[in-house]
């Protein structure tokens, strides 16, 4: 399987040609801004690469970032897709396209902690999850989201997993479990097929809520297949990393990541 690498092309392509693109883009990951503020981010870095290139009497006064300048660079963002912008009172408020998140990260170099995104279709297949994820260092996991059929963890399942954390683990997360319906996520031991964009829909929903400070790994090793699709699609229009667990228990496990314009390494 191959993931688009549309986006991470545009968004490399700018960070490394313009520098008033790039400064625009790096103080985006950080939270929406407003053009006076993208303005003034543009006008320091011009500054300090004066004062770099050797320039004596450095004056703030000296450089100015033009309304048309940064209209040119914003608007040019906008076309391709990589921010938005809104109107809100006197000032216009600029930020990252959700779906240009994880391409403006890897550009520049950003690393948020890990949230796993993955799903079980058995309550049995809890143990050997929660196994590896304790001990898997890679990613700095910091946050654990479960989604499954909520028909089969419904009735009597418990949803302790500290039971299942080995003993002596120092790393610490928050995990979260997300139960879909049976009109949604369908439910395959009763043969109901489910809804594969309602999935979606809920599952985007878990992005777009730990993208502004986790960068979401989406595991594809396990769970029912209308959730699996789903969870390969976001991947895609999202531009994540997936994975694919080989052997998750004991020392040698063996994993298969997914690199939005790297393919599978």
């Amino acid at each position: 399987m191959m993931f688009s690498n549309h986006i991470d092309t545009l968004v490399k392509t700018e960070v490394e040609s313009v520098t008033a693109r790039r400064i625009i883009l790096d103080q985006l990951e950080g939270g929406r801004k407003t053009g006076t503020e993208l303005r003034e981010s543009i006008r320091k870095n011009m500054m300090a690469e004066a004062v770099q290139a050797g320039m004596k009497d450095v004056k703030p006064d000296d450089f100015r970032v033009t309304d048309p300048k940064l209209y040119f660079n914003t608007k040019h963002l906008e076309d391709l897709g990589i921010i938005v912008s809104r109107k809100d009172s006197q000032q216009r408020i600029f930020e990252l396209h959700p779906r240009a998140i994880q391409s403006a990260r890897r550009a520049l170099g950003i690393s948020r902690p890990g949230a796993l995104i993955t799903s079980i279709a058995q309550p049995e297949e809890t143990r050997p999850l929660i196994l590896w994820f304790a001990q898997e260092m890679t990613f700095n996991f910091k946050s654990l989201r479960l989604v499954v059929q909520q028909e089969r963890f419904i009735k009597g399942v418990s949803k302790n997993i500290d039971r299942y954390v080995p003993e002596g683990t120092t790393k610490k997360w928050q995990t979260t479990w997300h139960e879909l319906a049976v009109n949604v996520a369908g439910y395959d031991d009763g043969g109901k097929r489910g809804n594969l964009m309602a999935t979606y829909a809920h599952i985007e929903k878990i992005i777009l809520e730990v993208l502004p400070e986790y960068e979401p790994i989406v595991n594809l090793s396990t769970g029912p297949s209308v959730i699996l699709v789903a969870l390969c699609l976001i991947a895609m229009q999202y531009s994540l990393t997936a994975i694919y667990i080989q052997r998750p228990e004991g020392e040698r496990t063996a994993i298969t990541h997914i690199v939005p314009g790297e393919g599978m390494i």
